[in-house]
C-alpha cells in the first residue's frame, strides 16, 4: 500500500469496508482485474466488410436481453457481451453502424485531454502499459502513440492488467475503444487523487481537473461518513465547475439486493455505469449523500463493470470531439445526450439474473430511470444523431415552430430568477408514427463554499427541482397531458413514449429559474406506408433512384423527396431496399399486364398492339439490376470521397 493507504489502514474509523465475496486487504480496489478477451483482429476484418454488407442485406435487428457469465469481484473476465450471438460490443451499441455511415469522417475522440483514475493493486501498482499495440502509433488512426502522464508519481513502479486491458484499452485503445484518437491521458492513483486533487481531509479547494472525460472504474468507501461526503461533494464540484464528463462504475454483484458502495456511485453529477446483463449493484442511493436516487444511469455490454464504465467513457470522448465548440459538451448536456440515446427494446422481456424474476425496463413519473438498467443500453449512433440534429432553444411562450426530430438544448438561467416554464414543440407528420420518443433533462447539483471564510473551502451541495411534462397540443396548446417526469430527489428527468400518432406535442420544462440544464431528445418515426416514389409521379423508376442517390448518406432531417422511403429521417440502404421492392412489384405488374395483352392479342384484339408500351420482364429486370450495381458503386464512391476529404 502507498503512504495514504497505510495511514487509512492505521485508523479503524476510516478503514475500507470490503465488498465482494471475500474480504480484501486493500483500502480501495478496482472492480475486476482481468483482460478483455475478444480479439481486435476479428473485429477489424469484420469492419472491412461493412461497405459490402450494406448493399447486400438490411441491417440485422437487435434482439434479446444480454446475459453474461456470473463473475466475482476481482475475478471478472472483460469479454465482449453482445445482444445477438456473435456480435461484438461495438455492434451492440451501434458503433459499427456509425462507422459504416461516416467512413473517414468518423470522430475518433481527438482533441483535449482525458483522465483515468485507477485503484492500485496490493503491490501499489496502478499504471498503464503503453507498449502494447492498443496505445502505439502503428494502429492509431492519426499515426500517434498515446501520451500517458502520471498524475500521482508512482507509475514507474509498474503496470496492471486492469488499468491496461480492462480499462485503458476500452477507453482509448486503438481497436478496442470508440476513441482511438484520445491520445493525451493523465493517470491518477485513487489514494493520491483523494489527497492531492480532491483534498478531502483539508480546507483547500480541490485542484482543477481540465479534462473532457474522466473514468473511474473502482468502488469503495472510507468507512467514515464525513470523509465519503467530502469526496463526493468535492467531486461534484469539479464536474460542475469544470464541465467535465465523469463516468463512474457500479459494483459487480451476483446476489439478490446488491447494495451500492458509497464511492463513487452516489455522485449527483457523474454518469453511473452498469452492465447490460444487469449484474451490478443497483437500487437507491443512501443517506450518506443524496438518498433515494436509483442507479445506474446507463448500461453498456461487458461482463465486468470496469469495462462497461470505460466503454461509456469512450463514447463520451467521441461525442466531445463531434460536439466541440458547442454547449453539447457541457456536463449536463452530455449526460442528457448519452441517456436520451439509450435503447430499451432489448429489455422488453428482460429476466433479471440477480433476482431471478421478470424485470422489463420501465419508469414512472416519480422514478425517471429503471431500477436496474437506468436509461437503458448505450447507443452511440443515437447519441451522435442527437448532437447532429443541433441545438434548438426552448421558448418561454408557445413555440413558433417545432424542434427537429433529433436535437438538444442548453439553457443557463443561473442569473435569471424570473424565468418560468420553457417549451419545446415536436411534430409527427400525417402518415407517420413515432415509434419512440425519448427525452432526458439533466442538471447538476451545485456545490459551493459554505464557510464564508477566506482560504477555507467547506463544500455544501444544493439541488434545484426541475420537472418535465409532455402534452398533446394538436388541437390546442397544452391540450392534454400525455406523460410527466417529476422526481423530487433526482437531477435527471426522463420521458419515454412509444407509438405516438400524427400531431403536435409540447414539452414543458419547469423549475429552471436560477439554474442551468441540458436537454436532449430523439423522435424515431416511420411512415405508415413506406414508398420509394420519391418524386411522387406515381411510379418507382430511375428518377426515384437518382433522388435516393443524391440523398444517400444523410443521417437526420431527410424527407421523402430526399430519398427517405421508410420515414426514419435518413437516407440509407433500408430506403434502397424499399426502392427494390417497388421496382420488383412494378415488374410483376408489368409481367401480368404483358401476359394479359398476349392473351387478348391471341384472341384477335384490334391492332394487336395492346402491350406495346409494357416492358418485357427480362428488360425490366436488367434495368433494375443495373441500378443496383450503380448503387453499390455509388456507396463505395461516397465512402471514398469522404476518406479523401
Amino acid at each position: 500500500m502507498d503512504r495514504v493507504a497505510q495511514r487509512l489502514a492505521a485508523r479503524p474509523s476510516q478503514r475500507f469496508r470490503p465488498t465482494g465475496p471475500a474480504p480484501l486487504p486493500a483500502v480501495r480496489f478496482p472492480l475486476e482485474c482481468s483482460a478483455d478477451c475478444w480479439r481486435r483482429q476479428a473485429y477489424a476484418r469484420r469492419a472491412r466488410w461493412i461497405e459490402l454488407r450494406i448493399v447486400l442485406a438490411r441491417t440485422v435487428s437487435r434482439a434479446g436481453p444480454r446475459h453474461g457469465a456470473p463473475l466475482a469481484v476481482m475475478l471478472g473476465i472483460a469479454a465482449a457481451a453482445g445482444a445477438v450471438s456473435g456480435q461484438t460490443w461495438q455492434e451492440s451499441v451501434d458503433f459499427a453502424k456509425l462507422k459504416s455511415r461516416l467512413g473517414a469522417a468518423l470522430p475518433i475522440g481527438a482533441g483535449g485531454v482525458v483522465s483515468q483514475v485507477e485503484a492500485a493493486n496490493q503491490s501499489g501498482l496502478y499504471f498503464i502499459d503503453q507498449s502494447i499495440a492498443e496505445f502505439t502509433a502503428g494502429l492509431d488512426p492519426s499515426g500517434l502513440a498515446v501520451n500517458l502522464v502520471d498524475g500521482s508519481g508512482g507509475g514507474g513502479n509498474g503496470n496492471t492488467a486492469h488499468a491496461t486491458n480492462t480499462v485503458g484499452s476500452n477507453f482509448f485503445g486503438n481497436t478496442m475503444s470508440m476513441a482511438p484518437g484520445a491520445n493525451s491521458v493523465v493517470v491518477y492513483e485513487v489514494g493520491n487523487w483523494w489527497s492531492n486533487i480532491i483534498r478531502y481531509q483539508g480546507s483547500q479547494e480541490p485542484q482543477a481537473q481540465p479534462y473532457r472525460v474522466q473514468n473511474h472504474s473502482w468502488v469503495g468507501t472510507t468507512n467514515h461518513t464525513g470523509n465519503d461526503q467530502s469526496i463526493l461533494r468535492r467531486f461534484d464540484y469539479l464536474i460542475d465547475s469544470g464541465d467535465m464528463t465523469a463516468v463512474v462504475g457500479a459494483n459487480n454483484h451476483q446476489v439478490a439486493s446488491p447494495q451500492h458502495p458509497n464511492l463513487m456511485v452516489h455522485s449527483y453529477n457523474a454518469i453511473v455505469a452498469g452492465r447490460s446483463d444487469g449484474r451490478h449493484s443497483r437500487g437507491q442511493t443512501n443517506a450518506v449523500y443524496g438518498p433515494g436516487r436509483y442507479r445506474p444511469d446507463l448500461v453498456a455490454p461487458a461482463t465486468v463493470t470496469s469495462a462497461a464504465t470505460a466503454r461509456i467513457s469512450s463514447a463520451a470522448a467521441l461525442l466531445h470531439q463531434s460536439g466541440a465548440g458547442t454547449d453539447a459538451v457541457r456536463s449536463e448536456t452530455m449526460k442528457a445526450v448519452l441517456l436520451a440515446g439509450a435503447t430499451k427494446q432489448e429489455y422488453a422481456a428482460f429476466s433479471d439474473p440477480v433476482t431471478g424474476t421478470a424485470n422489463p425496463w420501465d419508469r414512472t413519473p416519480t422514478r425517471p430511470l429503471d431500477d436496474a438498467l437506468g436509461a437503458g443500453e448505450l447507443n452511440v449512433y443515437n447519441s451522435y444523431l442527437i448532437q447532429l440534429g443541433g441545438q434548438h432553444q426552448g421558448a418561454a411562450a408557445p413555440p413558433v415552430e417545432p424542434a427537429a426530430a433529433f436535437g438538444w438544448d442548453y439553457q443557463d438561467h443561473k442569473n435569471d430568477g424570473a424565468i418560468g416554464d420553457v417549451y419545446y414543440d415536436f411534430h409527427v407528420a400525417p402518415g407517420s408514427t413515432a415509434h419512440e420518443l425519448s427525452i432526458v433533462l439533466a442538471w447538476n447539483a451545485k456545490v459551493a463554499d459554505a464557510s464564508g471564510l477566506p482560504n477555507i473551502f467547506s463544500p455544501q451541495e444544493s439541488l434545484q427541482n426541475l420537472d418535465l411534462a409532455l402534452y398533446d397540443s394538436t388541437n390546442s396548446f397544452l391540450g392534454s397531458l400525455i406523460d410527466q417526469s417529476i422526481s423530487a430527489v433526482d437531477n435527471v428527468e426522463h420521458i419515454y413514449v412509444t407509438n405516438l400518432g400524427p400531431g403536435t406535442y409540447t414539452l414543458k420544462v419547469s423549475g429552471a429559474a436560477g439554474w442551468d440544464y441540458g436537454l436532449a431528445w430523439r423522435i424515431n418515426t416511420l411512415f405508415d406506408q413506406p414508398s420509394a416514389d420519391f418524386n411522387e409521379d406515381g411510379v418507382v423508376d430511375g428518377g426515384d433512384f437518382l433522388a435516393w442517390q443524391r440523398g444517400f448518406g444523410r443521417l437526420v432531417g431527410a424527407a421523402r423527396a430526399d430519398g427517405d422511403a421508410d420515414g426514419d429521417g435518413d437516407v440509407d440502404v433500408d430506403d434502397l431496399a424499399v426502392y427494390q421492392t417497388g421496382v420488383a412489384a412494378q415488374q410483376a405488374t408489368a409481367a401480368a399486364g404483358a401476359e394479359f395483352a398476349r392473351a387478348i392479342n391471341a384472341g384477335g384484339a384490334p391492332g394487336g398492339s395492346f402491350a406495346n408500351g409494357v416492358p418485357e420482364p427480362a428488360t425490366a429486370g436488367l434495368a433494375a439490376g443495373g441500378m443496383l450495381l450503380w448503387a453499390a458503386y455509388a456507396i463505395r464512391r461516397r465512402l471514398r470521397d469522404r476518406a479523401a476529404a
